[in-house]
């Protein structure tokens, strides 16, 4: 569903006609018209098309327009199709998919849509659906933590990175501010509470607000089905209201990375609502793509298309308002220059246009509308949002019938409205060289009219103090934007100008790549100034002449009734003297005086106003910059913060070293107090004290004792009992925490309620405990809802705790500070004393060796380089034992296991040469076997891991023979495998059907016991470690056949099921055969209903004398033939011959192929295991008998258990390799 929302919304935020006709959908035989009706408050449409497929498409009035807080739309849309009432988010999953049905919800700026394709017929089962995601959804806070949120960050970020998306959603904001203006993403630095998007569905689910379309259903079905399922609250109003949309425009540039091939620019005007078409035919007469493949276009944006830059044109219209203009996508240097030409032909429409130009584009236009009828998501485009509006459906015909009444003369006066308007510029790119509105557009749209609502936008002189401090406010890059590709920081560049006004009486402003224009011209400057700019900057204003200045219309009143407004931009004014200089001073007669008071006033009273109205704009033109900066601030300051505290620490060591250095009061040996034994006794109190502590804390707190056991010296510093721990990502409070400060530890602890209820008895029970040593606390700034909280890191982990009083704060920073320094001290005291303790010690000086061992100096062997270590190493001492235990602890650190291996044999070959040596043997041995131990406890884990392949297998069982610990691979690999094969049984879901059961355990079994025989063939070559794996083998046929036992055979079971059952276990088991292991013999006498339970035998690499002597005493009455293989009457003594197991005839098949001349095939020797456990007429002592292990001698003999390796060692013959290969 993330992918099928993505692409709504991007389908969304680039569309540029009425309804987009390259959308891919489910396409439809022709465009039917809908019929309406109505179900309980709820407008309802549809059409019965004859198609296979049918849709239902719930539009709610709950887009991000309307949404009370940012981004509780976008995690409402993620919040459905979830756990409802009615069935679970597993079960809604699986029967969804088993109707062969698709889901999806899409979230634009007005509506939010809630989707339900599916074949035809299944209309109920996804009508329900549909109506339990809006009126019984439970919204449970775990989806919200584990799916919801991520799914929302990921989307944030996918559209960051998309600069086509990222820049729409810019131009909305600017455009319209609040409303439309919202953002269709939810941003990770805005907390949003899952309690507002609850609350946000059920003011938006209501009757009044939902509109139902269904494709390829009828009207009225639709409407009962609505009825039967969408139950959503009756009557009243909706609850949600908004504004209506008012458009203001802007401009904003934002920087990019360097690795973007092509940068954006965004220059979009005021459009028209859904319901007005001029626009939309304009867009697709100015157009932008070829209708012919690899075709240039005739469109006039079509024809400035070359290479990678692109200029198309597009229009969003929605219930009330709408943004029209122009999208470029070009490298950057083609980006003004494309632009330029782009809004020159858009001022060559609002001339006037040809009738066949206007007529090309009516023809598109309605091709555009009748190929979205065509689709499900044009169709909730065109009708479905309109019925959401209206309660009204339209059709195509009424569609044509707007596009038929468009003219030249109307569609001249939809584009003079647009360059009217105030241009709202996203420039996303390298903002060095991107063009500005007032560079590149002005002369353009100089000479067209302006609206009424438009002004001038020169910069207030008044505001020039507050303009110099916002140009000192350095711009960061966007959260979405990287660094250049050479690893280099790129630099932001220079703070653009305020955007001004695009047609002016006075002429164009002044404007610099480095910054906004100087807010004052020289001829109005004030005297003072004018003495300090020509003193500083004389030559400069010599070359050139003063920029012209821009004022309001306000401004420009001000001046003409003689008051100086550019006194209030000087850094020395003063009110007393601006009074004196301006209050009419001549004028005696009361009256007059208090007339010209009030008129002083009220101008004063206008430039007032005159500088908050401009600031007010300059805000709103730069208020997506000032939400960055924020951001980045309060980034800033929290690393600041953790920066201050590091900082504090450090400085406080070398202080207390400085401190420690001479002073003998914490040297050991010092003199001590006079009073030695009341010192003694205060030492044993403050001991007995500590332990009462740990006692009380024990008891108090359940498993306490385990986190912070008794320790010399512990005891507790202070507790908080009134912090609450909160989520890291959206600050949300997850449970109420108890806090421990202890003199090396922190203990947190968590209050559970004994009782059901919330208000029994709580207990404290410890959670984890942190060693300080291991943590830094840091203590964060109050911001938002985030108050009284601090921050606790320990490596990559991140905690967050907030309190409710700041002084339980306070004191606890204050503890944590002192237990640090308490930690300062005494590691402080600790180096003190080793280096006072080194005193006197020969092993401290300066060249000494401990470990210089004179007779090897002596001696001619050289250890060093038959190691083959560096030439640093010297054999005079034993340096070279540590380095090279070094070489090896690295080898196997960084798992370059062929020269781990290397130097272990290199180890090993040395060691008889050592042996004269004793110390240095001993010393070297425990160091080789140290790391071999180590080494091969890291190949074994490997060896055992699930997830390895075969090259991995035969290269670690490789490294293991060469240390010679074969048997220990083949024990590890084994096992593995077998716990694998039973891993993987164990997935395999039952659903009633034993055959299809049986079947796929027969299939997972006999593949994976086949793979391992392959696996194993291959990373063991040595042909007497076969043996191990066939008795491995015999033991999951075992385990195989009690499960198919266990599943197969019932007290009322089918006996077409177990025939089909034992079919499929010998057509699956008779893929072993290509590996040379045929197990059909087993199958006979494993798979039987009634067969006794085996002689359990313990898995061991010796082959275990079994022996299956257990009779059982029967009277001639009972003599019969039992009917199970081995356990026929034996007719002269009474007994019943026990079964011999599958291990047993295992073991006798591989005594046969060792100790049988000639030696005989494998078949042959499986067909005579067969016959010996099946003939009754052998006796129990005779060889090959039922009565026999398999492990005696043909002759009689019974020797005691052996080795398999032993076996195949004394007997390699080549007849014997040969029978070991074919197994």
């Amino acid at each position: 569903m993330s992918a099928l929302r993505t692409a709504a919304l991007r389908a969304q935020a680039v569309r540029a006609t009425v309804a987009p006709s390259g959308a891919r959908a489910y396409a439809t035989p022709a465009a039917a018209s809908f019929s309406t009706a109505d179900a309980n408050g709820i407008k309802v449409a549809g059409n019965d098309e004859g198609a296979r497929t049918s849709s239902i498409s719930l539009i709610v009035k709950a887009g991000s327009r309307y949404e009370p807080a940012p981004g509780v739309a976008h995690v409402l849309a993620n919040s459905l199709f979830k756990a409802t009432e009615t069935r679970s988010q597993i079960r809604l999953v699986r029967e969804t998919e088993a109707l062969g049905g698709v889901l999806s919800s899409s979230l634009s700026r007005e509506h939010l849509v809630l989707t339900a394709e599916f074949l035809k017929g299944d209309e109920a089962f996804f009508a329900e659906v549909l109506g339990d995601a809006l009126s019984r959804a439970k919204f449970l806070p775990h989806e919200y933590t584990e799916e919801v949120v991520p799914q929302v960050q990921g989307e944030y970020e996918q559209s960051l990175r998309d600069l086509n998306v990222y820049a729409f959603d810019l131009a909305h904001q600017l455009a319209f501010r609040k409303g439309l203006g919202n953002s269709l993403f939810a941003s990770p630095h805005v907390a949003v509470d899952q309690h507002a998007a609850v609350a946000f569905a059920k003011s938006a689910f209501t009757p009044s607000n939902v509109a139902v379309l269904g494709s390829n259903i009828d009207a009225g079905k639709l409407a009962s089905l609505v009825s039967d399922f969408v139950n959503l609250p009756a009557g009243g109003a909706s609850s949600i209201s908004t504004s209506a949309s008012q458009y203001y425009g802007g401009e904003v540039r934002v920087p990019a990375s360097a690795r973007v091939e092509r940068d954006q620019l965004v220059l979009a005007f005021k459009g028209a609502a859904r319901s007005e078409v001029d626009y939309a035919v304009l867009a697709l007469l100015l157009g932008g793509e070829s209708s012919v493949k690899w075709g240039q276009g005739a469109s006039p944006l079509s024809k400035l298309a070359r290479g990678a830059a692109s200029a198309k044109a597009f229009n969003l219209a929605y219930s009330d308002a709408g943004l029209f203009g122009i999208s470029v996508s070009a490298p950057t240097n083609e980006v003004a220059d494309i632009a330029t030409k782009a809004v020159a032909e858009l001022k060559q429409v609002a001339q006037g246009v040809s009738s066949d130009a206007l007529k090309q584009a009516v023809n598109k236009a309605k091709f555009a509308a009748a190929a979205a009828l065509e689709t499900r998501v044009g169709q909730v485009q065109l009708v479905g949002e309109q019925l959401a509006v209206d309660g009204q459906a339209p059709s195509l015909e009424s569609v044509f019938a707007k596009l038929d009444k468009v003219s030249v003369e109307s569609l001249a006066k939809a584009a003079k409205a647009a360059l009217a308007s105030t241009p709202t510029t996203v420039a996303v790119g390298d903002t060095h060289t991107l063009p500005c509105t007032s560079d590149s557009f002005r002369p353009l749209l100089r000479n067209l009219p302006r609206g009424p609502t438009t002004r001038p936008r020169a910069q207030s002189n008044v505001g020039a103090k507050l303009l110099k401090k916002r140009q000192s406010v350095a711009y960061n890059q966007h959260p979405g934007l990287f660094a250049t590709a050479d690893g280099q920081a790129q630099y932001p560049p220079a703070v653009p100008a305020i955007p001004q006004g695009l047609a002016t009486t006075a002429g164009p402003a002044s404007s610099s790549s480095a910054g906004p224009p100087r807010p004052l011209a020289a001829a109005n400057e004030t005297p003072a100034d004018h003495q300090h700019a020509s003193s500083s900057n004389k030559s400069s204003t010599s070359r050139q002449a003063p920029a012209p200045v821009v004022r309001t219309d306000a401004e420009k009143q001000l001046v003409a009734k003689g008051l100086d407004v550019d006194q209030f931009a000087s850094d020395s004014f003063k009110p007393e003297d601006f009074l004196k200089q301006n209050l009419p001073s001549s004028r005696v007669d009361g009256d007059i005086q208090m007339s010209d008071l009030r008129r002083f006033k009220g101008d004063l009273e206008s430039a007032s106003k005159t500088i908050e109205g401009g600031l007010q704009r300059s805000v709103f033109d730069n208020y997506s910059e000032f939400i960055v900066i924020s951001k980045e601030i309060a980034t800033l300051e929290s690393e600041m913060l953790e920066l201050k505290g590091v900082l504090e620490e450090w400085r406080t060591v070398p202080e207390l070293l400085e401190s420690g250095t001479g002073d003998d009061d914490f040297m050991l040996g010092s003199a001590s107090t006079p009073n030695r034994r009341g010192q003694r006794n205060s030492i044993a109190d403050l001991a007995t004290l500590h332990k009462s502590q740990l006692a009380a804390l024990w008891d108090n707190v359940e498993g306490a004792q385990k986190l912070v056991p008794y320790a010399p010296g512990r005891h507790i510093i202070t507790e908080a009992a009134s912090f609450v721990e909160l989520h890291t990502a959206t600050y949300k409070p997850k449970q109420a925490v108890h806090l421990f400060l202890l003199n090396d530890a922190m203990l947190v602890c968590l209050k559970k309620h004994r009782g059901a209820s919330a208000g029994g008895a709580s207990r404290l029970v410890a959670e984890r405990c942190f060693t300080l040593s291991e943590i830094v606390v840091v203590d964060l700034k109050d911001a938002g809802d985030l108050q009284n909280a601090i921050k606790v890191k320990r490596g990559k982990e991140t905690i967050i705790y907030r309190t409710d009083k700041p002084e339980n704060k306070k004191m606890l920073l204050l503890a944590f500070k002192k237990v640090a320094e308490e930690l300062i001290n005494k590691k402080r005291k600790e180096m003190l004393s080793e280096a006072e303790a080194r005193k006197g010690d020969p092993s401290s000086l300066r060249g000494y060796r401990s470990d210089f061992d004179p007779t090897m100096a002596d001696s001619d062997f050289d250890p060093v380089s038959a190691l083959g270590l560096s030439e640093a190493s010297s054999a005079r001492d034993l340096s070279w034992i540590g380095d090279f235990s070094d070489e090896l602890a690295v080898a196997i650190s960084t798992r370059e296991f062929e020269t781990a291996v290397s130097l272990v044999e290199r180890g090993k070959s040395i060691l008889p040469q050592l042996a004269s040596h004793s110390h240095v043997s001993h010393l070297f041995r425990s160091k080789l076997d140290d790391r071999t131990d180590s080494l091969v406890a890291v190949l074994l884990n490997d060896l055992s891991n699930p997830a390895i392949r075969k090259s991995g297998v035969v290269r670690t069982t490789n490294w293991l023979l060469r240390l010679g610990l074969g048997e220990r691979a083949r024990e590890t690999f084994l096992t593995a495998r077998g716990a694998l094969i039973k891993r993987r049984t164990r997935q395999i879901k039952f659903e009633g059907d034993i055959s299809l059961y049986i079947s796929e355990l027969a299939m997972v079994s006999f593949t994976m016991i086949k793979n391992s025989c392959e696996w194993y063939m291959a990373a063991f070559k040595d042909n007497s470690m076969a043996s191990g794996f066939v008795r491995w083998a015999s033991e999951q046929v075992e385990v195989y056949a009690e499960t198919f036992r266990r599943q197969v055979y019932g007290v009322d079971q089918d006996g077409r099921v177990v025939e089909e059952s034992l079919e499929m276990t010998k057509a699956h088991g008779a893929m072993l055969r290509d590996v040379g292991l045929d197990f059909t013999f087993l199958f006979d006498s494993l798979l039987r209903p009634d067969r006794p339970k085996p002689v359990e035998t313990k898995s061991s690499s010796r082959l275990q004398d079994v022996s299956v002597g257990a009779t059982a005493q029967n009277d001639d009455a009972d003599a019969v033939d039992t009917g199970v293989p081995g356990g026929r009457h034996n007719g002269g003594g009474g007994q019943l011959r026990p079964q011999a197991s599958a291990v047993a005839l295992a073991r006798q098949s591989i005594f046969m192929l060792q100790h049988e001349a000639p030696m005989t095939s494998a078949p042959q020797m499986q067909a005579q295991a067969q016959r010996a456990a099946q003939d009754p007429s052998r006796e129990p002592g005779e060889p090959g008998g039922p009565g026999q292990s398999g492990l005696d001698d043909p002759a009689g003999r019974k020797p005691a258990p052996i080795l398999e390796e032993e076996q195949g060692k004394d007997q390699r013959d080549g007849q014997q390799q040969e029978v070991e290969m074919a197994m």
